[in-house]
């Protein structure tokens, strides 16, 4: 018992040694936060570094001391240990430009607990600042520039072993989504289905997102805006040609989808709207446009708020928010889906230096229907084979205004532009033949194929538990069969 103590104390000896070896001296290097959109691509060269180093004992002269660096580099600068009165302690070095690390030898006896700096040579009293570091390229928010000091040729040297962050990169811009846009397609509209209720996010033919730029203004190096450093208030931003980048993509599908108008834009409040196309084409997986915060003379300025401000301030003034706005035409027929919205930095303004998403895709339009709507995937009308489809629809909707019947006809160009329409009594079946779609698109300049079928949506203006759906094929050779009718989802409702 008395060895296994013995050896017990030995390795608690041990373990204690070992964690104080790189905690002795001590570097403090002031860990200053920069804004990650000032650096560029490339990297950034730090203006300069404050570092204060004390070593824990006795530096001999003729000691080799690594400075040496994480997430960043050294610049070929002449480099020197210097103290607070400008005395120099080591010969001058200088690093390999991108080194991230460089062997300074000591010249003069150092003193334990004595404060020091590394510092441009020659060495002045201060102390200066150390001006070789450069940020990392590629640098995103949240990486942290370290500085390491050590003994090159003993490594974990209790009288030199010191680190500290010295720079922390921090994301100065973000966007907040305030209030989605959420519409309900009106199906009583002229064309039926082709704008939005009243009472939605916007007008008839608008789907508007209310969105607020917000700027961290605690950041020590942080671009310029319209806060004078404040983060609890807002502002405008500064007279500079900067710009945001607005990208829509369909939330369901692949496409935007039709029915967009030539002007449809994102706009912010009080600003020039921001074309994102002349016009936006079915096929299209996406769309971007810029917005300048700063637009030309005559119009508001986007506002952007401090991160630390209040949701009642940014709301007081109406211009402290934006509007990401997406417009249809007013004459297609509109059908259920969601868009998303992203929003990142541009490299062509006068501040930022490096693109960055400050709000990655995000749904920022849903457009519902108040209605229900069903799949029948097989229409035909032949009068040569007697071939007729029926489709019986019913409602127990006592509301006025409700039960209007939408037929959209899958035509041979793949488009659903042609209609048939029409209403049902409650209680009363409405019967829909396969020869009165076929003339309906006929009637649109569309062609279907009678004979061997086509498929249609149907759209009742009323809730899915009040209406009743059946469908059923007659021709001469089969007799009667029934269609299957599926609801959007793919379920299967009769």
């Amino acid at each position: 018992m008395r060895y296994l103590k013995i050896l017990f104390l030995s390795l608690a000896i041990i373990g204690l040694m070992s964690g104080s070896a790189f905690a002795a001296a001590s570097l403090n290097a002031g860990n200053t936060t920069i804004a990650s959109e000032l650096v560029p691509a490339g990297g950034l060269a730090v203006a300069a570094v404050n570092n204060a180093y004390q070593p824990n004992g006795a530096v001999a002269p003729t000691t080799q001391i690594r400075l040496s660096l994480a997430n960043g580099t050294f610049s070929a600068v002449a480099i020197t240990l210097c103290d607070t009165a400008g005395t120099s302690y080591s010969a001058a070095t200088i690093p390999t430009l991108g080194a991230t690390g460089v062997t300074i030898v000591s010249t003069v006896f150092m003193a334990s607990g004595t404060v020091y700096n590394f510092q441009p040579s020659p060495c002045i009293a201060g102390p200066s600042p150390l001006t070789q570091i450069r940020i990392g390229a590629g640098a995103l928010g949240g990486s942290v520039v370290t500085m390491t000091v050590d003994n090159a040729l003993v490594p974990g040297d209790t009288n030199l072993y010191a680190t500290a962050p010295i720079i922390t990169l921090v994301d100065q811009l973000s966007v907040q989504l305030i209030t989605p846009a959420v519409d309900i397609i009106d199906f009583g509209a002229i064309p039926v289905m082709s704008k939005f209720r009243a009472g939605g996010s916007g007008g008839p033919t608008t789907s508007v997102a209310r969105l607020v730029v917000l700027s961290n203004e605690t950041i020590a190096q942080k671009i310029a805006t319209g806060h004078a450093g404040v983060n609890t208030t807002c502002g405008a931003w500064l007279a500079t040609t900067e710009a945001l980048s607005f990208t829509a993509t369909p939330g369901s599908g692949t496409a935007m989808g039709t029915g967009f108008h030539a002007t449809t834009a994102f706009q912010a409040t009080g600003t020039l709207a921001v074309t994102l196309k002349a016009a936006i084409a079915s096929t299209d997986a996406s769309a971007t446009g810029n917005a300048a915060l700063q637009p030309a003379a005559g119009n508001l300025a986007a506002n952007s708020c401090g991160t630390g401000a209040t949701a009642a301030t940014i709301a007081l003034v109406p211009a402290n928010t934006s509007n990401a706005t997406l417009t249809v035409n007013g004459t297609t027929v509109l059908t259920p889906r969601s868009y998303r919205l992203a929003v990142g930095t541009t490299t062509s303004g006068a501040i930022v230096a490096a693109a960055r998403t400050i709000l990655a895709a995000t749904t920022a339009w849903t457009w519902n229907m108040d209605a229900s709507q069903y799949y029948i995937p097989l229409v035909a009308s032949d009068a040569g084979t007697f071939r007729e489809t029926y489709i019986k629809l019913q409602s127990k909707n006592l509301t006025a205004g409700s039960n209007g019947v939408s037929v959209a006809i899958l035509a041979n160009d793949g488009t659903t532009t042609a209609t048939w329409t029409g209403a049902i009594s409650a209680g009363t079946p409405l019967t829909i033949t396969g020869a009165q779609l076929v003339a309906a698109a006929t009637t649109a300049l569309k062609v279907v194929n009678a004979l061997a079928g086509f498929a249609v949506i149907v759209t009742v203006n009323a809730p899915e538990a009040d209406v009743f759906v059946y469908a059923n094929m007659i021709d001469g050779v089969g007799g009667a069969k029934r269609i299957p009718v599926k609801t959007v989802l793919g379920v299967i409702s009769e």
